[in-house]
């Protein structure tokens, strides 16, 4: 065992002082004959390879351990105090030379090889040799060293993922139908504060970003075909449970300009629409083994501000005609579920109702991912959305429904 050289003088003279008074005392009383006296096996710990003891750990983690008594009046109060001396330098190994610690105390007793420590039975009232010495050698070994670290409430996480799809039609399809490439990126990054008792803070950044080829635009090589920018922060004080009051915001755009077929004229762009949504509400949380979640329901408490930023497409999205932005008050309900359905199977929804009694937006989304290996992942998703203040986007077909749906198969990862 490696030690330093002043602890270890200090320990062999308070070993050999105790030994020796020991002996002077139970020879002048008789008891037994100088030469036949066996050392303390309390001294083992010494003797042997450094081994983890939780005993001494758990000292060491005492608050207030300390080692500096000033006198020895009886020979179990030196049995104490030899064992917190032993203990201090075993914490020294413990902390300065980890390398050479052999193995745990459990893994000693797994197989067999050691003993349960044993006190010794000394009679309490067992005088100290009048040779012995008074009191304790000083700085015996430094100080064990107590450190508070403060617990990190902050998590962060995300996943990054690049999906391809290719289709081929020969000319004379019977169904006809035209080739096309389509690549999309998905990025989600999150990050959560929570106490573990009162408050919680999540953020929410979802970036998606798809193109496609299409034969029949002569205008355009490639076209967006999802586009979505959205960051989402929700603050909560939890009241009950399963129960958090909250604040919550939303902000959602897109980034690039989406053409119709052989246009040069954009239908959006970035900012044209952004959608920006503050409220204050309750969160209502439930989890299981396989599954979890979330209601936010937000009664009369919710703002919404609607802004385009080239005019010519402000009608479009429901604002009056010579103006770029409006808003408006209403009730907003956001509910989040999750599933895992098989092991390497998971299923995610959000639902969002937003309504100021004179339009409704409903926009929800869901999706399937099957985890093939550690990198590889097929998505189906599924997107509905119901917005009736916006004239523009009206179809004979399927009213003020609207509707998207993809499938991938690509390269997923998680942080």
């Amino acid at each position: 065992m490696v030690i330093q050289a002043q602890n270890s003088v200090s320990v062999a003279d308070y070993y050999r002082a105790k030994v020796d008074s020991l002996l002077m005392q139970m020879s002048l009383r008789g008891d037994i004959e100088t030469d036949s006296v066996r050392e303390n096996p309390a001294y083992y710990k010494m003797m042997v390879p450094p081994v983890l003891y939780h005993s001494t750990v758990e000292r060491g983690m005492r608050e207030g351990f300390d080692m500096h008594k000033e006198n020895v009046s009886t020979m179990l109060d030196m049995d104490n105090d030899r064992n917190v001396l032993i203990d201090k330098m075993l914490l020294n190994v413990y902390k300065n030379h980890p390398s050479l610690i052999e193995c745990t105390e459990g893994q000693l007793r797994d197989v067999k090889t050691v003993k349960k420590d044993e006190t010794l039975n000394i009679p309490v009232d067992i005088k100290v040799a009048a040779d012995a010495p008074a009191s304790l050698p000083q700085d015996i070994t430094e100080s064990v060293a107590t450190e508070y670290v403060k617990p990190n409430y902050w998590r962060s996480s995300g996943e990054f993922s690049m999906n391809f799809t290719q289709n081929y039609v020969s000319g004379n399809w019977h169904a006809g139908g035209e080739n096309n490439k389509t690549m999309l990126a998905l990025l989600r990054l999150v990050v959560k504060y929570d106490d573990k008792d009162k408050i919680t803070f999540e953020n929410v950044f979802d970036a998606r970003l798809g193109f496609t080829t299409v034969r029949s635009d002569t205008m355009h090589s490639l076209k967006t075909n999802n586009d979505m920018l959205r960051l989402e922060s929700k603050l909560g004080y939890k009241v009950a449970k399963n129960l958090s009051a909250t604040i919550n915001l939303q902000m959602q755009t897109q980034s690039m300009p989406s053409y119709p077929t052989n246009s040069r004229d954009f239908v959006s762009n970035f900012m044209a629409p952004f959608d920006a949504n503050f409220s204050i509400g309750i969160d209502y949380k439930l989890s299981g083994k396989k599954w979890a979640m979330s209601l936010y329901f937000a009664p009369l408490s919710s703002y919404n501000y609607k802004f385009v930023r080239y005019q010519r497409l402000a009608s479009r999205f429901g604002i009056r005609e010579g103006r770029q932005h409006k808003e408006d008050f209403g009730t907003q309900v956001v509910f989040k579920p999750n599933a895992t359905i098989l092991p390497n199977l998971t299923w995610s929804a959000r639902v969002e109702f937003y309504s100021d009694y004179s339009r409704t937006f409903i926009d929800s989304e869901s999706n399937f991912n099957l985890k093939l290996s550690k990198y590889f992942t097929a998505t189906l998703a599924m997107y509905a959305r119901f917005d009736d203040s916006a004239p523009g986007l009206y179809s004979d077909d399927f009213g003020y429904w609207q509707f998207k749906e993809y499938m991938t198969l690509g390269l997923k990862y998680s942080w």
